[in-house]
């Protein structure tokens, strides 16, 4: 009886293992396959239907000169800009405004998965046979539209820095960045001292020579030789109140898109100042026998090297607009 137990026994051993050999192997869960970047965080054709609807909202806005028509999709210094562009057109400025092709020639679409995003487009050139723009949008959060934060004409002749083709993508940067030759957020400082102090400016060797620096200084000597003899002319120059927004070139550079803004005070001793162009239409009259107070925003967008580099901050671009004026 016992031998037969320890058959039994064995046998039905042998028939769980050959169960078991026959049994297939349960399945192992895998982790998702992890990419090996970020992919963009908006695509071509969501860039294209974002430029579309942005031409609507300006087209509407443009016919009837309401700045209010543009909330929807400008923000920051291209919604200042394009207000006092309504006010000279209807003070009789046929140019005044600014044509915004809707069509990208380049697209920098940022890799990231927060908020605030930033994308960079250099449009077509406008029908004027005008430079190219380069247009900043922005998306607060995720529920937000891109709205667009900034235009800047790019200098003729000027190299854009290489980027990632947009389906790849290019990072974003923050301003306190310690990634480039200069963060950001100091770039703009530092091109505002050089304004300031010209080449007494510690950060004067830190920037190329550039179109909107040269225009800046020669309408300031023009000024100041209205009033010699008749009063006295100060600058005073700080960066704008948002931005500036960065993304990251192949090289591992940037561009940089900030704004300045520049206030040119004119007193009077005892004497009456004739004063014409977008400068009178903004103040709805040609002289003044007090004082003058012009205000001025610039949009400027640089190309910025990476950490290490000895190269100097370029500026590829920008705009330069009267915003207000005032006068006695």
């Amino acid at each position: 009886m016992t031998g037969r137990r320890v058959t039994v026994a064995s046998t039905l051993t042998v028939a769980a293992l050959l169960l078991a050999a026959c049994t297939p192997p349960l399945p192992v869960p895998a982790p998702d396959a992890v990419p090996a970047a970020m992919p963009p965080a908006i695509s071509t054709e969501q860039v294209e239907r974002i430029l579309a609807d942005l031409d609507v909202t300006v087209e509407e806005a443009d016919v009837a000169y309401s700045a209010d028509l543009l909330d929807p999709r400008l923000t920051g210094p291209a919604r200042a800009m394009r207000a006092t562009e309504y006010a000279l057109r209807l003070a009789g400025d046929t140019e005044a405004i600014t044509a915004v092709p809707p069509v990208a020639q380049t697209i920098v679409a940022p890799t990231t998965d927060t908020w605030p995003r930033t994308v960079m487009v250099i449009t077509e050139p406008p029908e004027d046979l005008q430079a190219p723009l380069l247009l900043t949008l922005v998306q607060e959060g995720p529920r937000d539209p891109y709205r667009l934060w900034s235009w800047a004409r790019l200098f003729p002749g000027v190299a854009v820095p290489a980027i990632a083709q947009p389906e790849v993508g290019s990072l974003p940067v923050e301003p306190d960045a310690e990634s480039l030759a200069v963060s950001p957020k100091a770039v703009v400082e530092q091109y505002v001292d050089v304004l300031t102090s010209g080449a007494g400016s510690q950060y004067a060797a830190s920037f190329s020579d550039d179109p909107l620096r040269a225009g800046i200084v020669a309408t300031r000597e023009a000024y100041a030789g209205l009033v010699v003899d008749k009063g006295s002319l100060t600058e005073t120059y700080q960066p704008y109140e948002s931005g500036p927004y960065s993304i990251a070139t192949a090289d591992g550079g940037a561009i940089v898109v900030g704004a300045v803004q520049t206030v040119t005070t004119i007193t009077l001793d005892d004497s009456t100042l004739t004063i014409g162009d977008q400068t009178a239409a903004l103040l709805g009259k040609q002289t003044v026998a007090s004082n003058l107070a012009i205000t001025w925003l610039s949009v400027v967008a640089f190309a910025v090297p990476p950490a290490g580099s000895t190269d100097p901050i370029t500026v590829l671009g920008a705009e330069h607009s009267r915003m207000q004026v005032t006068g006695e």
